[in-house]
């Protein structure tokens, strides 16, 4: 048998390399998470781009920006933005338009929101309308400025572009007191199951994160809004408001022991993007799957029970 003209082993490494850039090269993966600065904004920004994403983490102002500098991880990329502002939004979809006009958006992440806990006849209307400007309307505004990133994208890569929709458990149940957050957060709920179906032809998935008790700020956060609230009530119902605002209070600091990690939401999300069919409701904590069980089953009767006394 005649030899080959130059040793098998030589000769396949250098086709292998001069060829290797074939085989090698992946598209570019970009995702943008919203409310970035702490908590799953924050833990999902880091984990996105410690796996390979460039990622852009949307904070609103400088400090927080300059917090998520201060981590010093490659890819990371915090930027200014407000939802609730028409032209924070605008002049975002149309840099990454320039930017990424050959890659497309690999995934937004909705994710900032805030709270407001006030009894429903006490409630203020703009701070009702503020919530919503930015627990819906900011996450519906940003999408739909990104839709065309986000098709150009699922047009290159089979397993799709995701948007990822946090709601919350209380996308399932409403819990009193705080009527306009799960007001705000069903509608997170039917927005992405209708856009799951709007968008699945473009190959654009859509999923609802759906955890419980976050270990964030949220419970800090939570009990100063509700010695806020306590310190408005007034009338003649401002007894029985003020004694159940408190039990709310209790409850939640009882359902914080049973509180997820925010590293493990964003390591859920991160895999639900990565995913090619990912469910559209992803229920994330022991507590939400306990509250999701007992809406599933009805039993809403046991879960009012703990909020509401007279």
């Amino acid at each position: 048998m005649k030899p080959l003209p130059e040793s098998g082993g030589n000769f396949l490494t250098k086709i292998a390399s001069e060829y290797s850039h074939l085989f090698t090269k992946t598209m570019k993966k970009t995702a943008l998470i919203t409310g970035a600065s702490t908590g799953i904004g924050r833990a999902t920004a880091i984990e996105m781009a410690q796996n390979g994403y460039q990622t852009l983490a949307g904070v609103r102002n400088e400090r927080d920006r300059q917090s998520l500098l201060d981590e010093k991880i490659e890819g990371l990329e915090p930027i200014i933005l407000d939802i609730t502002q028409a032209e924070h939004i605008q002049q975002l979809a149309a840099d990454l338009s320039k930017r990424l006009k050959n890659e497309g958006l690999a995934a937004l992440v909705n994710n900032a929101g805030i709270n407001y806990i006030m009894p429903f006849e006490l409630s203020e209307e703009q701070k009702v309308r503020q919530l919503m400007e930015v627990n819906f309307f900011g996450m519906v505004n940003l999408s739909k400025a990104l839709l065309p990133l986000l098709q150009q994208y699922g047009k290159k890569d089979p397993k799709g572009a995701k948007i990822i929709n946090v709601g919350s458990i209380g996308s399932a149940i409403g819990i009193p007191w705080e009527f306009s957050y799960h007001a705000s957060k069903f509608a997170v709920l039917g927005m992405s199951q209708s856009l799951r179906f709007e968008l699945e032809a473009l190959n654009i998935k859509v999923v609802c994160v759906m955890p419980g008790g976050v270990k964030t700020p949220f419970f800090r956060k939570s009990g100063e809004e509700t010695q806020a609230a306590k310190g408005l009530i007034q009338g003649e119902n401002a007894e029985y408001y003020a004694k159940n605002v408190s039990q709310m209070w209790d409850n939640a600091l009882n359902f914080e022991r049973f509180a997820t990690a925010p590293e493990k939401v964003a390591l859920r999300i991160r895999r639900a993007i990565e995913q090619q069919n990912p469910r559209l409701r992803l229920v994330i904590g022991l507590d939400a799957k306990i509250i999701n069980f007992l809406v599933w089953m009805g039993w809403t009767g046991l879960l009012k029970g703990q909020f509401v006394k007279r």
